[in-house]
């Protein structure tokens, strides 16, 4: 009886994280971005993942912001040059850059 318990817990458990990497990967916004933003540079950009030559390491490649450091992909409400909106941190040729997406945020 608790071995049936214990497989049937397990399972619900597994069925549960499916479902849940399956709705993310729904709305992963660098497969799908919502309409009038520009895709992501990154992820097939051949900077990536540059290898310092001197240590063999990969070169961190990180946006700033606020005194905070940002990942690739990573997205900030912030004062652009188009108003206030969210804006990515993206690859430009091999640096890295905020690039505003056009969607509207509140600064507080």
């Amino acid at each position: 009886m608790q071995r049936r318990l214990a497989i049937w817990i397990a399972s619900l458990v597994a069925a549960v994280l499916v479902a849940g990497v399956e709705r993310a990967r729904a709305v992963d916004p660098t497969t799908n971005p919502p309409a009038g933003v520009p895709p992501p540079a990154w992820p097939s950009s051949p900077f990536r993942n540059t290898v310092d030559g001197v240590t063999g390491l990969p070169i961190p490649q990180l946006c700033r912001s606020g005194g905070s450091t940002f990942q690739l992909g990573d997205t900030v409400c912030m004062r652009t040059h188009l108003g206030v909106q969210l804006a990515r941190c993206d690859l430009l040729l091999n640096n890295t850059s905020w690039v505003p997406i056009g969607v509207p945020c509140n600064m507080n």
